[in-house]
């Protein structure tokens, strides 16, 4: 054996060849081996030649033979398996790609994003933060052992861009806001993302969170600055939040708003954008533009709809989520035009009545026959609050015939039969208090106010807290000028439940009686209950203004005027207050957005013009007045002004003045033979009654005929056209 044997067995050491060495012991014992007789054509043993010296060497102690177990002898294991197996243990393992470990790392941080947006979705933000987080750091690794091992061109840079916008989002989904803010001014200053300045849409949308409105619109302009002319979609979109911004902004940037939002409109109309654009016109008081994009409203097409589909699904009842999404677009839109009808109808036209009928004619010509049913609905109800019961009746039974709706019979028989209903309920049970009530007020309705009291009397008497009765019993009460008993019972309500129909009705007593401490103070409370009411606003200011407190009428008419900007009483009075501490620029503006919600009344104009000659603005007076004298050339008010102006200015006036001397003496014929009719009935008799208008009687004495037989006086109409709106005597002072 060589010296690689012997070290299998541990015996490295044993080397023959060193210099003056010794054999060592041989501790070997051969007795017991058995001599085996060689293989058939194998070497054959050599016979005859002495044993070594080992051999001869005295005998030791007997050492167990183990020499065949490295290869497993003696047991039932397959050897050769055992030493494949054991070799393949040995085997180092091969060393992975670096590129291989890349790409690992990049699906983690991708399955990092996915659980960040997943957990948004579900409304765990906490998750969506911290799984954020670590795919940003995890991203941030990978790039530097990439920068480390020389391979920055393979950096994935949408991979980068994804991680930090996920991270971003999560902050701001989480309300850390100045920390979303840093990190999307990151990535934008960041040149490896040419098209990351579009998300300073959403850095607008966090300072729209935060109320910073200026800077959210010029983050939105910024925005839509790199947005490509192709993509459109995007564009509106960005449109529609910097109109929403500029309406957050008041009244002061209501028209740009309305800009934004008719360029959208006409470019690709929606009906979201084309509500939104109502209610801007509403604020604004243009009457002209409420119908126009109303019409306009109503030719926007549903996406997914057509006539064709219509015509063939008419007969189907098989639904499926793309039908389902189309109604409730539909749905939808309708929603949208009967709220906007709703809105304008008051406005478009001097009555409401007028204003529905308009907007009925539009629908004719339109395919939303559902909102043509709602509008006349609300048309039968105000006939209703107009105290016109049969204009309502008529109009729920034409809706009934067209079968439109299924419930105009139930409505009918309310309004015909529900006295006989109420009495077969009370012989039915004739102490139900709700029954009783339910006769009360069908005399209520029959003017029948005495018997109507008696019928809530009695139902208070069966029922103490019945709230219906004694609210019903509180406004008959008032009807019959028992206002002590309506606020005995209104008292008496409000200790049950206070709500504020009761507060309004105990406010509304104490204006009445003249009692005006007593009206503040039951309106304060109601105002803790409705703070935003315009109209409980505007009467606490006329009330301050009755004591002469005149810095608190300010003060509540300035926020009735805040909440409702169209309210004509408050205008004026805020216009004639302004007036009267010579803030003429001040009651410029109000007046003008008078004449602008009364369009058809020139006396606004008047009063505007007359505030440009209060301010010496007497080439902006002109233009006023040539301007009213254009629409209106009646206008003996107007010519007159403009002949004055003209003359102080050293312009030419004689049309003006031939104009005016024309319509003055058509007016003194007018008032000559009004004269004259008077005359000829005095003749007859003593006292008549006016033929048409109120029941109280005119006396004519004698001193009335020797009046009338003198020259007609002329008539002030600038004084009668004052007089109409203000009561305080203001006007001598307002115009000359």
């Amino acid at each position: 054996m060589n010296q690689s044997q012997y070290g299998a067995f541990g015996m490295s050491g044993n080397n023959f060849n060193q210099t003056g060495g010794k054999p060592p012991v041989n501790n070997y014992n051969f007795e017991n081996v058995r001599a085996q007789q060689p293989a058939p054509g194998g070497p054959q043993p050599s016979r005859g030649k002495p044993l070594g010296t080992a051999a001869r060497q005295p005998q030791a102690e007997a050492r167990p033979m183990t020499s065949n177990r490295g290869a497993n002898f003696g047991q039932k294991k397959d050897p050769f398996n055992s030493t494949q197996n054991q070799i393949n243990l040995n085997k180092p393992k091969l060393e992975t790609n670096p590129e291989e470990q890349f790409k690992g790392m990049e699906k983690e941080i991708n399955t990092l994003i996915e659980q960040s947006a997943i957990a948004k979705l579900r409304g765990n933000l906490s998750e969506c933060l911290e799984k954020a987080k670590e795919a940003f750091n995890k991203e941030k690794k990978l790039r530097q052992s990439k920068e480390a091992q020389n391979l920055a061109e393979s950096i994935n840079a949408d991979l980068s861009y994804c991680a930090a916008l996920t991270q971003a989002c999560a902050l701001h989904a989480n309300g850390l806001h100045q920390d979303a803010l840093a990190k999307y001014q990151e990535i934008i200053k960041c040149k490896q993302y040419p098209q990351a300045g579009r998300l300073r849409v959403n850095m607008g949308n966090i300072y729209f969170e935060q109320k910073k409105y200026p800077t959210a619109i010029k983050m939105y302009k910024m925005a839509l600055d790199l947005i490509p002319a192709t993509s459109k979609e995007m564009r509106f979109k960005i449109q529609k939040n910097i109109g929403h911004a500029q309406v957050r902004q008041g009244k002061e940037k209501i028209l740009e708003a309305i800009n934004t939002y008719e360029q959208i409109l006409k470019s690709s109309p929606d009906f979201p954008t084309g509500f939104n654009l109502m209610i801007c016109l509403y604020f604004s008081g243009i009457k002209n533009k409420m119908k126009d994009y109303f019409v306009t409203l109503l030719t926007i097409e549903i996406p997914g709809e057509s006539e064709e589909e219509n015509n063939e699904n008419k007969g189907t009842t098989i639904t499926d989520k793309l039908r389902e999404d189309t109604k409730e677009r539909r749905r939808e839109a309708v929603h949208y035009i009967v709220t906007s009808a709703k809105l304008i109808a008051p406005l478009i036209e001097d009555d409401i009545i007028v204003g529905y009928e308009w907007i009925l004619e539009q629908l004719k010509n339109s395919t939303f026959p559902e909102a043509e049913t709602e509008i006349e609905i609300c048309k039968a109800m105000a006939h209703l609050k107009k105290k016109n019961i049969e204009k309502s009746i008529e109009t729920l039974k034409g809706l009934r015939k067209k079968g439109q709706i299924n419930y105009g019979s139930h409505c009918y028989k309310h309004l015909f039969f529900a006295e006989k209903y109420a009495e077969i309920a009370i012989t039915y049970d004739r102490y139900n208090a709700k029954a009783l009530v339910n006769r009360g007020n069908c005399l209520y309705v029959k003017n029948e106010f005495l018997r109507a009291k008696e019928q809530y009397l009695e139902a208070i008497g069966v029922e103490a807290d019945c709230i219906e009765a004694l609210y019903n019993l509180a406004y008959v009460n008032r009807k019959l000028n028992m206002f002590v008993e309506s606020l005995q019972a209104l008292d008496k309500l409000q200790t049950i439940v206070c709500i504020p129909e009761v507060l309004y009705q105990m406010a509304t007593l104490y204006e009445m009686t003249g009692n005006s401490k007593q009206a503040m103070k039951w309106y304060l409370e109601l105002l803790n209950k409705v703070p935003n009411d315009p109209n409980i606003l505007a009467r606490l200011g006329s009330l301050f203004a009755r004591e002469d407190d005149e810095p608190q009428a300010l003060h509540y008419f300035l926020e009735s005027y805040r909440i409702l900007p169209t309210n004509i009483d408050t205008i004026s009075w805020l216009g004639v207050y302004y007036v009267k501490q010579e803030m003429y620029e001040k009651a410029s503006l109000y007046f003008e957005r008078a004449a602008q919600v009364q369009t058809r009344d020139e006396k606004w104009k008047l009063m505007v013009a007359s505030c440009y000659r209060r301010m010496g603005h007497f080439q902006k007076a002109l233009g006023t007045y040539q301007k009213i004298y254009s629409d209106y050339p009646d206008n003996i008010e107007c010519l007159r002004f403009l002949v004055q102006l003209c003359r102080e200015m050293g312009l030419p006036y004689e049309e003006y003045a031939g104009q005016l001397r024309k319509l003055e003496r058509e007016m003194e014929m007018i008032e000559g033979y009004q004269g004259q009719d008077i005359n000829l009935i005095n003749n007859e008799e003593e006292q008549i009654r006016l033929p048409q208008g109120d029941d109280n009687p005119v006396s004519f004495t004698n001193n009335t005929r020797r009046a009338n037989k003198q020259p007609p006086p002329k008539t002030n109409v600038r004084q009668n056209l004052e007089d109409e709106q203000f009561q305080d005597g203001v006007e001598d002072n307002f115009l000359p």
